[in-house]
């Protein structure tokens, strides 16, 4: 079965935040964004603050499938202009630039915005006015669950990660005790309930649970918890700071358990800002990151366009920015000239066995499913060694 029955229930702050935008809105036409000549999508991303490394190529590579589109014609005859805000990874700058993309800009969709607690407070306001939530960067339940007709997630979801991982370790490594340092919010607790998920269904003891509040830079208790009550394997719900700032904590005070992170944190920033201090660090994640010199010869001319445009190095944020854009343009086109937000909902919903040219896990959609990835099979497993992050291979649970 592709889908999982999970629901996470949102922070009271989260709901205190979502309401409160909720009423300060006007009700706009599912249909806003869409011109004889142009079609207005919004995003917001962290393009500053402690996830900016995650935002910054997340927008280049959305606005790089943007250039593609629109340089091939744009989508039936209409260019695509995509406005993005920042939310620095906060929820209420989330919630004002939500406001003016759905409000002033009048956008005909999110597609990509960035981070679990910010699509908790931008999401429900956006598919209030019928305006679709599409390919959120996050790998929350949330973004797919409960069912919705205009909303859809695009990545295996962290809890079906963390299930496959914690099945891995303990039949591989004969793991039984596991541990969890995570961020307080929708985020942490989507890879928490993973572990704690597997780790009931395979006859282990209650894992043990620590957690930080977002921003937070030490996790000397934390780490401390987890050696003394002897947790062999940590799950780690962080991103880049924290992954790197509890693996130096703990190699300070000489305590080497197993450490796995979520996607969230599998990405090249935890090893090259990292200075040797993740080494051996497990990730997980449904695309593989992109070396140039083992990439195919098609990711590479991909590679090379993109350092041309952004004078930077892609990364697999970047791909993540392109791929769901690129994937949504296919469904404006499908869904025709006479564009409204259902019809480009049933497009996407006939989209099957989609495969980008990354190696990422196939998508399919369908009327009752929307969420793109096979969730119990869809993810691999990698390990720091070195400079690079090396596979291990596919998981599953």
């Amino acid at each position: 079965m592709k889908r999982r029955s999970f629901l996470n229930i949102s922070l009271s702050a989260v709901a205190t935040i979502a309401t409160a935008f909720i009423g300060s809105a006007g009700i706009a036409s599912a249909d806003q964004g869409i011109s004889d000549d142009k079609i207005v999508l919004g995003s917001h991303q962290p393009l500053s603050g402690p996830v900016a490394l995650w935002g910054v190529p997340v927008t280049n590579g959305m606005r790089m499938a943007v250039e593609d589109i629109n340089a091939k014609g744009g989508v039936n005859g209409r260019m695509i202009e995509l406005i993005v805000e920042d939310s620095a990874y906060q929820q209420n700058k989330a919630a004002q630039a939500g406001d003016k993309l759905l409000k002033k800009d009048k956008v005909f969709a999110l597609v990509g915005a960035l981070g679990t607690p910010t699509n908790m407070v931008t999401m429900p306001r956006a598919l209030k006015m019928g305006v679709m939530n599409v390919f959120p960067v996050t790998a929350a339940n949330e973004m797919f669950e409960p069912y919705h007709k205009l909303k859809f997630g695009g990545f295996t979801p962290y809890s079906d990660q963390m299930q496959a991982a914690v099945k891995y370790f303990v039949d591989n490594k004969g793991i039984k005790k596991i541990g969890v340092l995570y961020q307080d919010d929708d985020f942490g607790k989507n890879v928490l309930h993973g572990c704690e998920d597997q780790a009931k269904a395979m006859g282990l003891p209650e894992v043990v649970k620590t957690n930080f509040k977002r921003g937070s830079k030490d996790f000397s208790s934390q780490i401390a918890q987890l050696k003394s009550e002897g947790v062999e394997l940590v799950c780690l719900g962080t991103i880049i700071g924290e992954t790197i700032g509890s693996m130096a904590t703990a190699k300070k005070i000489g305590y080497d358990p197993i450490f796995v992170v979520s996607s969230a944190g599998y990405v090249p920033e935890n090893v090259t800002l990292a200075k040797g201090l993740t080494e051996g660090l497990y990730g997980t994640s449904q695309t593989p990151i992109p070396y140039y010199d083992e990439a195919s010869p098609e990711v590479k001319a991909w590679m090379d366009d993109y350092k041309k445009r952004f004078g930077d190095d892609a990364v697999l944020q970047s791909i993540a920015g392109y791929d769901a854009m690129h994937v949504f343009g296919m469904a404006l086109e499908k869904a025709g000239p006479d564009l409204t937000a259902e019809k480009v909902a049933e497009a996407i919903e006939s989209i099957k066995d989609y495969r980008n040219i990354f190696g990422g896990a196939p998508y399919s959609f369908s009327a009752e499913d929307h969420l793109g990835p096979d969730a119990r099979n869809s993810a691999q497993l990698s390990q720091v060694v070195g400079d690079k992050w090396k596979l291990v291979g596919p998981i599953s649970y």
